[in-house]
């Protein structure tokens, strides 16, 4: 409020676009928002930052008091524990003064540590960096690394030669997954299309010691990506031809010391079913889903790996999900899960069962191995030996790296993040169930402050797509308990619905929310918050629901469905305009998408996707609750121009341009946020908001 009164909302102008597409008729009015170069757009982007600004002014102490509460908790005391690549332990520490951590490494031996890189020196990271891969060769000479200044993903990766200090190799752009031959000297890489559509299609093999690079594979088919990685014994490469999910539709292998050699296809694409390739001893063992959905474990020789030869390991089970296989030099190490509580099994190389390692939580994250956090890393743990490095995080425990002795059976803490006034003891964590419409029982990780007064405000943060998983967590997304526990001390129970579309409960729980069937994502989210008002845990008008990127699409669709049901809405970086981006197969992973949402290009998916898009079920006569919209001018998965049309065309369906209506466009990072006081100012903002219409709903 200025002065009494109320800032107007922008609205840019319109250019009305027909499509007539299956005898259905839509017109677009802001389609020239696209163009970014037209000083109009960046006008209007720049217009709806200030009246985000003018109608928020009112919140300016609690966004201050909401940093000031989020800073304080940053972990103190120690860094997570260095893993080891050949001779050498690589590590990030604390350091005072320093935007961004620093890459140093030590001898095992023991001998004083050397710095490898500072991400301070690079130019740009002084506004933003993120790191795609830190990678180094087996004996230490070479560190390959990519990051991204700008937010675009659009990672360059370099190789530093450690002897020199200096980057031998450097410019590769758009490079994703890399791995490193045995030689010490091949270095292969996945590398995008030069387009939007986000899709790695080329390996490259790069020979660091002569600078000499070429393509050796190129995927044609643009619904399918390629993944490079090295088997856990370090004794093979595996090529991964794979399209959203984690098994690949085809997998081609190179022994780690011959990267000069052919590359071998193990297994073809025809064989209809994803498969997920390792090494052990002297077979090929194969994580396959041809049985059934939960998956089971194969084995097969070397020199003959087809599927007439294969000796089945572990076989499917009906409620418990092979998710993962990892292997020591004696051990197998299998991670399920039964429902939604995580265990890790170990065999040894006769079958026999040892150590099993179940959380205490009822839903937690739960990851083997370390990883230098990078958007493209992969987790590693040590093959020889019997020692398994494992982290477990929930919305209670803070990231705790466990170091267990399979052979002893025995586990030992090697860190757990320290959060400075937390207190574990004040808060509860649970599983409630909630019934959808089709009698399904819906689970719903949730947690509150212990003396919490029921019922009371519940903020539910939800994605269901492309079969991912949401699991809790302290710091990753979508918990990041630094953040919400502000919210939990003022008497919000925080919440992520299991949805089907999601993949939490296996690969039958993603497919039964699909295409012709994608509404029971959006059916199952109201249905939990239905069942947190029925159990007494939530109030009627005090329900926030909360969703990024896909899960941005989901709320925005659920609260077309029920706009009477949610107090607010959290709409991050959202695909806000899933019909139109599905007919565009030049938008990023558009192609790939059809196979969640449908293909609009055939009449009957068309309706059915026309149905409940949140853009083109916009209108004057379906007011919708309070949303709050985000996007990044660089996004490269969301383009800034899918929420900004969203925006403009629900504010022009509007008498009033809906006022409560709130839209920003950060101009520093992409489709993740800025770092550190940036990050806590974007949490701040959207808690303080989204508490103030709690505060609303209850006078």
């Amino acid at each position: 409020m200025m002065g009494g009164k109320r800032p107007q909302p922008p609205l840019p102008r319109a250019e009305p676009r027909i499509r007539v597409l299956h005898d259905d008729v839509t017109i677009d009015r802001y389609r020239w928002l696209r163009d970014r170069e037209n000083p109009d757009v960046r006008a209007y982007l720049e217009a709806e930052n200030s009246y985000a600004d003018q109608a928020t002014a009112h919140l300016k102490e609690l966004k201050t008091e909401l940093i000031a509460e989020i800073e304080g908790r940053r972990p103190c005391e120690g860094a997570p524990p260095a893993f080891q690549v050949g001779p050498f332990e690589y590590f990030q520490r604390p350091e005072l003064g320093l935007l961004h951590s620093r890459w140093w490494r030590r001898p095992v031996a023991g001998d004083p540590a050397e710095l490898v890189i500072d991400p301070n020196a690079l130019e740009g990271a002084e506004l933003f960096y993120r790191l795609g891969v830190f990678e180094p060769s087996d004996d230490g000479r070479y560190v390959a690394f990519s990051f991204d200044v700008i937010g675009d993903e659009n990672y360059e990766l370099r190789v530093r030669d450690m002897e020199t200090g200096r980057d031998v190799s450097q410019g590769s752009m758009r490079a994703t997954m890399v791995a490193w031959a045995a030689d010490g000297h091949t270095l292969f890489f996945t590398r995008e299309r030069p387009d939007l559509r986000r899709q790695p299609h080329e390996l490259i093999r790069l020979d660091v010691a002569t600078g000499k690079s070429e393509v050796v594979f190129e995927e044609a088919d643009e619904r399918l990506n390629l993944g490079i990685r090295r088997s856990d014994s370090g004794a093979w490469l595996f090529l991964d031809v794979k399209g959203f999910h984690r098994g690949a539709v085809e997998v081609w292998c190179l022994p780690a010391d011959q990267p000069g050699v052919g590359w071998r296809r193990l297994v073809t694409r025809e064989f209809g079913h994803q498969i997920v390739a390792e090494h052990w001893q002297d077979k090929f063992l194969f994580q396959v889903d041809d049985v059934g959905p939960h998956w089971r474990l194969v084995r097969a020789p070397i020199d003959d790996p087809s599927p007439s030869r294969w000796e089945e390991v572990i076989p499917h089970r009906t409620r418990v999900t092979l998710e993962e296989v990892h292997l020591l030099e004696h051990h197998l190490v299998l991670l399920e899960r039964d429902g939604l509580r995580p265990r890790l099994v170990s065999r040894d190389e006769s079958g026999r069962i040892g150590a099993t390692i179940v959380p205490d939580e009822p839903s937690c994250t739960l990851t083997v191995g370390l990883s230098a956090g990078g958007h493209h890393s992969l987790a590693r743990h040590a093959f020889r030996g019997s020692r398994l490095t494992y982290r477990v995080s929930s919305f209670m425990r803070p990231d705790t790296v466990v170091e267990h002795d399979l052979a002893e059976d025995r586990s030992a803490v090697r860190y757990q993040a320290r959060i400075p006034g937390y207190d574990p003891a004040q808060y509860v964590a649970t599983v409630v169930m909630a019934e959808a419409e089709d009698g399904v029982q819906v689970p719903i990780s949730l947690v509150a402050r212990r003396d919490r007064t029921s019922p009371g405000p519940v903020l539910l943060n939800v994605y269901g797509c492309y079969g991912l998983p949401r699991w809790p967590s302290f710091f990753a997304y979508p918990s990041i308990m630094t953040a919400r526990l502000s919210l939990l001390d003022r008497g919000v129970a925080f919440g992520i619905p299991h949805v089907r579309g999601g993949g939490e409960l296996g690969r039958l729980w993603h497919e039964a929310a699909i295409r012709g069937r994608k509404r029971i994502t959006y059916t199952d989210l109201i249905a939990a918050a239905e069942g947190l008002v029925q159990r007494g845990i939530a109030t009627r008008d005090g329900i926030v629901i909360e969703g990024r990127s896909g899960g941005g699409g989901t709320v925005l669709a659920t609260a077309v469905l029920r706009p009477d049901l949610f107090r607010a809405v959290l709409a991050e970086v959202p695909v806000a305009d899933i019909l139109d981006t599905e007919i565009d197969f030049t938008m990023p992973f558009a192609l790939q998408e059809t196979a969640e949402y449908g293909d609009p290009h055939t009449a009957d998916e068309y309706r059915y996707l026309r149905s409940y898009d949140p853009y083109y079920n916009l209108s004057a006569d379906r007011p919708l609750p309070p949303t709050y919209v985000d996007g990044a001018l660089d996004d490269p998965q969301v383009l800034y121009y899918q929420p900004a049309r969203y925006v403009a065309q629900r504010r022009s369906c509007a008498a009033d341009r809906d006022p409560e209506l709130v839209f920003r466009t950060r101009t520093v990072g992409g489709h993740f946020s800025e770092h550190g006081q940036g990050l806590a100012e974007e949490a701040a903002f959207r808690m303080a908001w989204a508490l103030d219409q709690l505060r609303r709903s209850s006078r």
